[in-house]
């Protein structure tokens, strides 16, 4: 059984571009890329997760490499675009990477997948023996999920599931995934910060979650838990995820979730959890916001 550690997969995507609700760093440095890198690698972590789109994301990572080729991860990176061939857009990944393969080739969507799944079906062993090990797609929906769920290349999804995005919108389709027999990663863990912003800044489009995240921090409060821990430790309750994506601001924000990761929440925790309903699902997607 894999430590909760060894089921991290780094997000880098701060490294290429300012994102997230409540980062009050900006995009990082190099510098700073480079020393959450290296602990990372420290504390067992072997995969990263980029994409083409997020700003020098994959330079940074390339970058790391040429000084430290001794520091070995696997890199997941996505295709986001249409306006290049297949092909193009993997050669040009591995090149910024500085890498030779890619180890889970991602696409951002379900409609992207489909647009290439005929150069995919056509070339699919000839790309596989160059360019990646596994493919993958990257998915916010539950429909989207079960468009995918029976496509014969897909071995991986990459979906959100939090203390909002809970089990009781997740559960059942992410259940099938695994009895399908592929992998799901675990992305969006923090809602991109929002369980930790102060809820009365809020954006006026997010008022209709303010009392959803009050009660999580009551919840949090009441079992002297940080809402950190609480949503590290939600996730890593449930046997379908088989790895989680964790993107932060800072090395100290890196530090700070090792620590957090290894409580047993209990089931009367986790049903409190389950129990929040969010009605407009699309509060729940950050490309919405």
């Amino acid at each position: 059984m894999k430590r909760f550690n060894d089921k991290i997969i780094l997000g880098t995507v701060q490294f290429g571009m300012d994102y997230g609700i409540n980062n009050p760093n900006g995009k990082l440095s190099y510098i700073d890329s480079f020393k959450i890198l290296d602990y990372a690698y420290k504390k067992g972590v072997r995969e990263l997760d980029t994409a083409n789109n997020y700003g020098n994301s994959e330079e940074v990572i390339g970058s790391y490499f040429k000084q430290n080729p001794h520091k070995k991860f696997r890199i997941n990176t996505k295709i986001s675009s249409k306006n290049d061939s297949l092909e193009v857009q993997m050669k040009e990944s591995l090149k910024r990477l500085g890498n030779n393969k890619i180890h889970k080739l991602y696409f951002h969507s379900a409609e992207l997948y489909f647009y290439f799944k005929e150069d995919l079906e056509k070339n699919y062993s000839k790309y596989k023996n160059i360019f990646f090990n596994e493919i993958g797609v990257s998915v916010y929906t539950n429909e989207e999920i079960q468009l995918i769920l029976d496509e014969k290349y897909i071995e991986n999804i990459q979906a959100p599931f939090n203390l909002l995005d809970n089990y009781q919108i997740r559960g059942n389709v992410y259940e099938k995934i695994k009895n399908k027999g592929k992998s799901l990663d675990i992305r969006s863990v923090f809602l991109q910060g929002l369980f930790f912003k102060n809820i009365n800044n809020l954006k006026e489009n997010l008022y209709p979650l303010k009392n959803s995240i009050t009660e999580l921090k009551k919840i949090s409060t009441q079992n002297r838990i940080s809402i950190e821990s609480l949503a590290l430790n939600y996730v890593k309750n449930y046997d379908f995820v088989n790895n989680v994506i964790i993107g932060v601001d800072s090395l100290e924000q890196l530090k700070s979730n090792f620590i957090s990761n290894n409580i047993k929440l209990s089931n009367l925790i986790l049903n409190q959890i389950n129990s929040i309903e969010i009605k407009d699902r699309s509060l729940l997607n950050p490309s919405k916001w």
